[in-house]
C-alpha cells in the first residue's frame, strides 16, 4: 500500500529496493523489539517515504484529514497552503 499500483513483475527490482530500504531504516531507527509498524507510527509516515524515495501520492489518504501519517510540505502542494476561499466553495458546494 506504500507504492499504489507498483507492478510485481519478475525480477521484482523495485519491490526488493523499497523492502531493503524500509528493513535498514527499520533496523537503525527501531527501538528494541520494536515492531516496523509501531516504528512507522512513531517517526511518521512522512519519514518512511523520504528514506525509501516514494513521493507522496494522494492514494496514501483514505479520508482526507483522517490519515495521521501523511504532512505534506507547502513545496508538494500546487499553489501552496494559501487558497481563496470563495474559488474552493465554488468547487465544493454542499
Amino acid at each position: 500500500m506504500t507504492i499504489p499500483f507498483i507492478k510485481a513483475e519478475a525480477p521484482y527490482d523495485d519491490i526488493k529496493e523499497f523492502i531493503e530500504a524500509t528493513w535498514d531504516w527499520w533496523m537503525e531507527e527501531g527501538k528494541n523489539r520494536e515492531r516496523i509498524g509501531e516504528t512507522l507510527k512513531r517517526l511518521g509516515f512522512a519519514r518512511l517515504l523520504e528514506v525509501t524515495g516514494t513521493t507522496a501520492d494522494p492514494r496514501h489518504v483514505k479520508e482526507p484529514r483522517h490519515n495521521p501519517y501523511i504532512f505534506w510540505k507547502e513545496e508538494d502542494v500546487k499553489g501552496g497552503w494559501q487558497r481563496e476561499i470563495s474559488d474552493y466553495r465554488a468547487k465544493h458546494q454542499r
